[in-house]
């Protein structure tokens, strides 16, 4: 009411006056002219959002239909499986992603390598988005289910649910697939017929099987398992009349470590135990690799996790969590464990370990650091080392396992023997038996303000900064 009644003044000011306006009414005018404009121009920017994101929901939801069309019209429901492709129209990209899953007897959703029940049909979920959709708006969305034109099921038989992952967590393809009668079968018949390698998603479905027990197993050249098999890994399963067995093997084409311990280039002056283990950390646990030789550099293929590994020398396992398990566990190889330490002013602490990680057929390079121990004094000694309790002060994690590391005769030029991380009791052999050495004989620092205890020595990963 207020903005009329001055509009009114101002027009009988213009009728009654040659004078014209004056600064402040002009001033007016042209504020309540912007807030008008504005608030038109809101409103047509609103209008033209709204059209425009309607107009695209329409394009959206007719690909969502067309896709839809698509999965109905396959012609084997098995071969079906996720897809993501984009496409341009009036300007727009749209994104297109189709999600299948089986749904058995169950009705819970089941992957190719999990659930169970008899596989009745499969539900195919399609959904489009758009880039610049309006904040709250939601993707176009259709589901429908599809049934197999033949019938899949026997109340008879029973079927095997195969799942292959890579380490990338992808299916990996084209997997050899078999399947043959356990000891005892139970029943089990070798198959017709040989199943189908892995599709896209990693995934085989063994159809028609007579129940008992069945060895699964994967097979591909140069694959391995996170378990480090390579030799046609089989695991083993039960199938009922009726129902679905699921199997799950993580199988991926082998990434090569060239493992070089205590530094690269290695040291010409060192010797390394034949029989040492190397643990390696990743986010799926810890796989250890055992050896037969006591170079310094060894060639290791192991499951390319993408998170790749953290080489830690020796035989390491985690220390249980519950302070009342009785459970044994050797802690000390891994440096990370190790707490820091202020002697003096100065703190020494471990580096921080960095894993590496490799892509499935990669070749990668890796140093697994070691401590060094001087036997300079007992040339051409045979040494035997074993984890001993931590000695005091020194901070090591501890290990409760019974570890034995042999060397041979130390051959002409190696004054330092390669041992990982801990308190480690030193023997030589005196003839047919073994004896502790002295506490001259071999000597490590020992971070803090303690002896070396004659026979014992601690080595430790800590370093001053």
């Amino acid at each position: 009411r207020t903005k009329g009644l001055i509009m009114h003044k101002v027009l009988q000011r213009l009728r009654s006056s040659d004078a014209g306006l004056s600064l402040l009414e002009v001033l007016v005018a042209m504020m309540i002219f912007a807030v008008v404009s504005l608030g038109v121009l809101q409103a047509l920017v609103t209008v033209l959002a709204i059209t425009r994101d309607n107009r695209a929901r329409v394009v959206a939801a007719n690909l969502a239909s067309q896709e839809v069309d698509l999965a109905r019209d396959a012609g084997d429901v098995f071969a079906l499986f996720d897809d993501t492709y984009t496409k341009t129209l009036n300007g727009d990209v749209f994104t297109v992603r189709r999600s299948t899953a089986w749904v058995p007897s169950s009705n819970t959703e089941a992957s190719c390598g999990s659930g169970g029940g008899t596989l009745q049909y499969k539900r195919i979920n399609i959904e489009v988005s758009w880039p610049n959709m309006r904040e709250g708006t939601e993707p176009v969305r259709f589901d429908t289910l599809l049934s197999p034109d033949d019938r899949i099921n026997d109340p008879a038989l029973g079927t095997i649910l195969v799942s292959v992952l890579g380490g990338s967590g992808e299916g990996s393809p084209g997997v050899s697939v078999g399947a043959s009668p356990a000891s005892p079968p139970e029943g089990a018949q070798s198959l017709s017929t040989s199943p189908a390698a892995t599709d896209a998603q990693g995934c085989t479905f063994v159809l028609k099987v007579a129940p008992g027990n069945y060895n699964v197993s994967v097979s591909r050249s140069g694959y391995i398992t996170d378990a480090g098999q390579s030799a046609a890994p089989s695991k083993l399963t039960q199938v009922v009349a009726g129902s679905a067995s699921s199997v799950s093997f993580n199988y991926d084409k082998a990434a090569r470590f060239n493992v070089s311990f205590v530094a690269k280039p290695s040291p010409t002056n060192v010797q390394l135990s034949k029989d040492m283990p190397t643990s390696f950390l990743s986010s799926y646990g810890v796989h250890k690799s055992t050896a037969t030789s006591s170079s310094l550099t060894r060639n290791l293929d192991l499951f390319p996790w993408r998170s790749g590994y953290v080489g830690v020398a020796g035989n390491y396992s985690a220390k249980p969590e519950d302070p009342t398990s009785t459970a044994t566990y050797c802690a000390s190889p891994n440096p990370a464990l190790w707490a820091a330490e202020t002697v003096e002013g100065v703190t020494y602490q471990s580096p921080d370990p960095v894993a590496v990680a490799a892509n499935p057929g990669d070749n990668v390079d890796m140093t697994v650091p070691m401590g060094l121990v001087d036997v300079s004094a007992i040339p051409g000694a045979k040494l035997r080392v074993t984890s001993a309790a931590p000695v005091a002060g020194s901070e090591d994690p501890g290990c409760t396992q019974t570890v034995v590391l042999n060397f041979d005769a130390l051959a002409a030029g190696k004054t330092f023997i390669a041992l990982p991380y801990g308190t480690w009791t030193v023997e030589r052999q005196v003839g047919a038996g073994w004896q502790p050495v002295g506490a001259g004989s071999v000597q490590s620092p020992i971070v803090g303000d303690t002896s070396s205890v004659a026979g014992v020595v601690t080595v430790d990963p800590r370093v001053a900064p």
